[in-house]
């Protein structure tokens, strides 16, 4: 699953937080929210706060809240755009704004090359609460038609919870 922990390095590039599951769901107390893995995704090791893979179409699921530091004060295009850094050729991309869980987001989708491998990558991005939280699927481009309506799923679970104690 190289392509999917590679992603997730160049994507994200922080520590994994703490988790805790309840019910279905998976919390991260720490960046305050939740998210239910599609069945069949399993969990795997990643810089994420939490990834996901389906080995039998080299795809992955990730989420991710960056909270440290000060309450971003770049527009959410802006945001948007870390979601590229280290990829090459980047093509067919298409954003629009979304609302998740009461929040104002984008939702992009695009095709490029990491490491000279063609990935199709669909995000959310939504910033609330002093967060920028990105949900995230890779897979090759011909396999993401395979697991879209998993991401749908997945971004649809993602709900922000009360701050940790």
């Amino acid at each position: 699953m190289v392509l999917v922990a590679t992603v997730a390095s160049a994507v994200i590039g922080c520590a994994a937080a703490r988790t805790r599951t309840e019910g279905g769901a998976i919390l991260v107390p720490a960046k305050r929210y939740r998210i239910v893995p599609p069945p069949g995704w399993e969990r795997i090791e990643s810089d994420a706060d939490l990834a996901f893979r389906r080995p039998a179409l080299d795809a992955g699921l990730m989420a991710h809240g960056t909270c440290e530091g000060k309450t971003p004060r770049r527009t959410l295009p802006v945001l948007v755009r870390h979601l590229r850094f280290g990829l090459r050729d980047v093509r067919d991309l298409d954003e629009a704004p979304v609302e998740l869980a009461g929040q104002r987001g984008v939702r992009s989708r695009f095709t490029a090359r990491l490491d000279g491998v063609p990935v199709a990558v669909g995000a959310v991005t939504v910033q609330g609460r002093g967060c920028v939280y990105d949900l995230v699927v890779v897979a090759p481009p011909e396999r993401l038609p395979a697991v879209a309506e998993d991401f749908e799923r997945f971004t649809a679970s993602f709900r922000l919870t009360e701050p940790a104690p």
